[in-house]
């Protein structure tokens, strides 16, 4: 497969210092232990916002490396660099502004830093990326490059690119479109550090057979494995006689790209690669399910997926109450992980923020996995919902999930929601825990908010 270049589109490069704003930790509310609110706020971008999935952030050479889209439409790509506190920007695209992109970035096996553009949409055949022209540098990216596969596949969007460092190959794992309306997941495979891209292939639909079928996966690497969370989702499928849509299940698998085959929790065979793709979720690990667990009035939306150091997984999710359209509902977070058996169990982490744009059937990823501690999450929690106000708390369970402490209060309240937390790449000291977005989202293209932390 033949990447093509395409010409420059127009970069240039900011350099800020980090404000520290003035609010001081005892300003926040007590949290569950002693060590809640240390350090202060700092705001990385004053415009920014995130599409619904990818990932967004990486910590490598003391400093974290992220993309955003401000509400104009720009797509950049930013530097914290943490011993200076300078934020170093680049702005690598622009388009429309549309949260349905997300833009995600890695960094390469050369420690260059590689962004893909999406274009918000089922757009056409072609995957998009820039490449900086240095390594651990933002400060210039390289001409626009492209791959075109021939085939009924649309590129879609909510990219996860991974990288397996011991051979240097990129995956990237796409929810994508066939035939115009089948939603599936797919993989490109770049077998020389994401320069080109040379194999695909395409994983399952689980949403086939469902009204407005999707199928949404998210994904992690951990060593030789690849570890994938997929929700089987009937967007058009009533729940508990409102219009709003209905989460089937959520499930999980693993691949191993030496075997290249797939597995469950308990380290059976699940299938081959080449015995893709599948449309029914018996071969899976089995979650939660809308009927068995949800009483058949409850769907689960989006959470996050890690892998411990010895390869166990861990998953989040948010579940709420089918409610009429238009009217908002709470989430309640769920952590779940699989005992020595492979056997699954969830236990409820928190009630947290609404979705973004007040409707029940919009994703807010308002949990997510710490990967240096899975045991330990990153929430937007509720703290009133009829004014609407959430902060970001770091919690951790002592208990294996069934019970669950506050360590520590990352902000004020506020209208709260998508959290991502940074993945460590080297032995760098994690100065910033989770990224957060701060203000007010009304839909896809309508957002006025800003990019957070606190270190």
């Amino acid at each position: 497969m033949q990447a093509r270049i395409f010409a420059s589109a127009i970069a240039f490069t900011v350099i800020l210092v980090a404000p520290a704003l003035n609010l001081a930790a005892d300003t926040l509310p007590e949290a569950d232990s002693p060590n809640a609110a240390a350090g202060e706020p700092v705001e990385l971008a004053a415009d920014g916002g995130w599409g619904y999935a990818g990932r967004h952030a990486v910590i490598a050479r003391d400093t974290l490396f992220f993309s955003y889209l401000e509400s104009a439409g720009g797509k950049w790509v930013a530097a914290y660099h943490f011993q200076s506190g300078e934020i170093t920007r680049s702005q690598v695209g622009k388009g429309p502004a549309d949260l349905h992109g997300a833009n995600p970035l890695m960094i390469r096996p050369d420690g260059r830093i590689q962004v893909f553009i999406e274009k918000g949409g089922y757009y056409d055949k072609r995957i998009r990326w820039r490449v900086s022209a240095e390594p651990w540098s933002v400060a210039e990216f390289g001409p626009l490059r492209e791959s075109e596969l021939e085939g009924d596949i649309i590129q879609g969007r909510q990219f996860y690119p991974l990288v397996h460092r011991a051979s240097g190959k990129v995956y990237l794992i796409i929810n994508a479109r066939r035939d115009g309306h089948l939603r599936e997941t797919v993989v490109w495979k770049s077998p020389d550090g994401g320069d080109s891209w040379t194999e695909y292939h395409s994983l399952w639909g689980l949403g086939k057979g469902l009204s407005g079928n999707r199928c949404y996966t998210r994904a992690y690497i951990e060593g030789d494995h690849i570890h994938l969370v997929t929700l089987r989702v009937g967007w058009g499928e009533p729940l508990a006689g409102h219009p709003i849509g209905r989460t089937e299940g959520v499930y999980y698998v693993r691949y191993d790209v030496k075997k290249k085959a797939f597995f469950r929790a308990d380290g059976s065979r699940a299938f081959r690669l080449a015995e893709t793709p599948l449309y029914d979720t018996e071969p899976f690990d089995e979650i939660w399910h809308w009927e068995k667990d949800g009483d058949g009035r409850q769907r689960a939306l989006w959470g996050d997926i890690v892998a411990d150091e010895n390869g166990k997984p861990y998953v989040t999710f948010a579940v709420l109450d089918a409610v009429p359209r238009g009217q908002s509902a709470l989430h309640d977070g769920y952590w779940a992980t699989p005992n020595e058996d492979g056997r699954w169990r969830y236990h409820k982490v928190a009630t947290l923020a609404r979705g973004w744009d007040n409707t029940p059937e919009r994703k807010n990823h308002a949990i997510a996995l710490d990967p240096e501690d899975p045991e330990t999450v990153f929430i937007a929690k509720s703290t009133s919902k009829q004014d609407d106000l959430a902060q970001v708390h770091r919690m951790r369970t002592p208990d294996g999930g069934r019970s669950w402490q506050t360590e520590a209060v990352l902000s004020d309240e506020g209208r709260l929601t998508t959290v991502v937390v940074p993945r460590v790449l080297d032995r760098s000291e994690r100065k910033v825990d989770v990224l957060w977005l701060d203000g007010r989202m009304e839909g896809w293209s309508d957002y006025q908010t800003k990019v957070m932390t606190r270190r």
